[in-house]
Formats: structure tokens, C-alpha cells, sequence
């Protein structure tokens, strides 16, 4: 052997010390600075609200400030494609979310990211189920007065979601597949607008967050028929689920979790795992999941990344039975 080689060995093994030794220098170090976080949505929205609360806690767990930026448009994928292009380094984090993470793959035939490729998960953070919601001018109370409704009025009623290619929607599509109706479809963007036109009688049903529809419940003008969660929901505990009610199929909601760009070092992933485990045991948290009808729902890394997938699949075979079309 040339002492060439054996120099460019030794070069190449100290190089390799180096990065090591740079590596574990950063995870003693991190974090450093004040981290972002990227919400793919806007300021005000529950996703925005989610993450604010969980920055507050993270703050105490890491010792730096946690600062929210707000990147909304196009279904998300604005703001997770900035994500994906930020520096590897543990300082910019990404609240993904059902539809960015696992829907949109669906949704969109083309996407500027890969929720796979392209992000490490970090941790789940909660998950919410939905609500199968009719106006008060609706005279039915229950699945069986709801389905006969609808059947007489085959020819006049519409579901509305609150966005096209939402869990929204495709309970949506579940339900009027498994219960043999053709209601057409009406996207809005957003609950508000959904929620107002409900109200007002334009569709005749919706899957709705709960916490939105809760207070139109309260003063008459809504009815929750069934809740999509495989288990009933505390706050309602006389609201039966779609499971129970025979739509084992229509099992929908949603969920808010942490990723990473891929390439973060796997020691800063680590450290923000188990302060995102730290943070969802706090009694501020606890309280505002409680208040927001959020259920937590803390998943480590490899689970989450596991999960991920399985949601992927789950949508797409959702997609197949619906004959959903994707979006240019």
C-alpha cells in the first residue's frame, strides 16, 4: 500500500471522526436559538391554535422560543414545501397535518414534496374526529329518520364539506356510498362558510368538527346525528358513532403531528421527541385539548413515521371506492 493511501485513509477517517464528533457537538448544543415552526394554513385556524399552545410548552422543554409562521395556499402545499426546503438542522419545523401529510398524495396528481421523502416525523400530537351534522329545517333526530329524509328528497340533496379532498369529504363519500345515496357534493373552504351555509338549509348534511358545530347545537339551529371516532365522544356521550350505527367504513377525522426536513441529525429528532412527549403532559395542554374537544394523541417517531404510511394507504383505497378524481 502507497503512503498515498494510506494518507487519503487516514484523511478520510478522521473526516468521518469529525462529522461524528460535530454531530454529537450539535445535539448537546441544540437547540441554540429560537426554533420556527411552519403552520401550512392561517393564523387563527385550529391548526395555528394547536400549534401556538404546543410551542408555549416546547419553549419550557427546550429553553428557546418557538416562533409560529404562517405559509396557507394551496391545500397546504405552500407552506409544506418551504418546510421541506429549510436546513436540515432541527431549527425549522413543520405542524403537519391529515391532509398535507397523507391526503394530499391522494388529492393532487402532482405535489411540489413527498410527505414521505422528504420529512422525518417527529411525534403525533393529537387527533379529532368528526361530525355528521344536519340543520334544523332536517326533521330528523336520528340515522334511521335521517336516511328516510334523505330518500324522499333524493332529488334536492347535496353534502357539504369543509374543503374538496378533506376527511370532510370523503366521509362524505363513504357514507353516501355505504347508505346507497347520490347526494351531490359542495365544497367550501373552510368550516365557517360550510357551517353558515348548514345553517341556513343550501346542503342538507356535513361532516363537521365538532367544537364548530357544538354551539350552533346549543341554540337549536343544528343536530349531530353520529360522530366518525371509533369511540363515542365524552362530551356527547349519547351521540352514537358511525361504526355503531352500521358505516364501519366511515371512521374519519383528522390529526396534527411534528416533522423535520429529512437529513436532520437523528440525535435532534430524538431530543424533539421527548420534549414533545414533556410538553403533551402538561396541565395547560391537557386543559386546552379538553377545551378545543382535541383528543391527545402523542405517537413517537418511528410509530408516527409507521402511521403515516398506513394513513397514505388508508386514503387511497378510500379514494378507489369513491372513484374520487384526482387534481391536476
Amino acid at each position: 500500500m502507497t503512503s498515498f493511501s494510506i494518507s487519503r485513509r487516514r484523511a478520510l477517517v478522521v473526516a468521518g471522526l469529525a462529522a461524528a464528533l460535530a454531530t454529537s457537538a450539535l445535539a448537546e448544543t441544540y437547540p441554540a436559538r429560537p426554533l420556527t415552526l411552519i403552520v401550512p394554513g392561517p393564523a387563527g385556524g385550529t391548526p395555528d391554535i394547536v400549534a401556538r399552545q404546543v410551542g408555549q410548552q416546547l419553549r419550557s422543554a427546550l429553553g428557546q422560543s418557538v416562533i409560529v409562521e404562517n405559509r396557507a395556499g394551496a391545500s397546504g402545499n405552500i407552506g409544506v414545501s418551504a418546510a421541506a426546503r429549510a436546513a436540515p438542522d432541527g431549527y425549522t419545523l413543520l405542524m403537519g397535518f391529515a391532509q398535507t401529510m397523507a391526503m394530499n398524495p391522494v388529492v393532487f396528481k402532482k405535489l411540489p414534496y413527498d410527505p414521505v421523502a422528504d420529512f422525518v416525523p417527529i411525534a403525533r400530537l393529537v387527533e379529532f374526529e368528526l361530525a355528521l351534522t344536519v340543520p334544523a329545517s332536517v326533521p330528523a333526530t336520528n340515522m334511521a329518520e335521517l336516511l328516510a329524509w334523505l330518500k324522499a328528497h333524493a332529488d334536492k340533496s347535496a353534502f357539504g364539506s369543509f374543503g374538496a379532498g378533506t376527511p370532510s369529504q370523503f366521509a362524505g363519500e363513504m357514507f353516501n356510498r355505504k347508505a346507497g345515496l347520490k347526494m351531490v357534493h359542495v365544497p367550501y373552504k373552510g368550516s365557517a362558510p360550510l357551517v353558515t351555509d348548514l345553517i341556513g338549509g343550501q346542503v342538507q348534511l356535513g361532516f363537521v368538527v365538532p367544537q364548530v358545530a357544538m354551539p350552533h347545537v346549543k341554540n337549536g339551529t343544528l343536530r349531530i346525528i353520529a360522530v366518525t371516532g371509533a369511540h363515542r365522544d365524552p362530551s356527547m356521550p349519547s351521540v352514537p358513532t358511525m361504526k355503531e350505527l352500521g358505516y364501519e367504513n366511515v371512521v374519519a377525522g383528522g390529526w396534527y403531528g411534528l416533522f423535520a426536513p429529512k437529513g436532520t441529525p437523528a440525535d435532534v429528532v430524538a431530543r424533539l421527541d421527548k420534549a414533545v412527549a414533556q410538553a403533551m403532559k402538561s396541565p395547560e395542554l391537557t386543559k386546552f385539548m379538553a377545551e378545543q374537544d382535541l383528543s391527545p394523541a402523542y405517537q413517537g417517531g418511528r410509530d408516527f413515521a409507521a402511521f403515516q404510511q398506513s394513513e397514505i394507504a388508508r386514503w387511497r383505497a378510500v379514494a378507489a371506492q369513491t372513484n374520487f378524481k384526482a387534481e391536476e
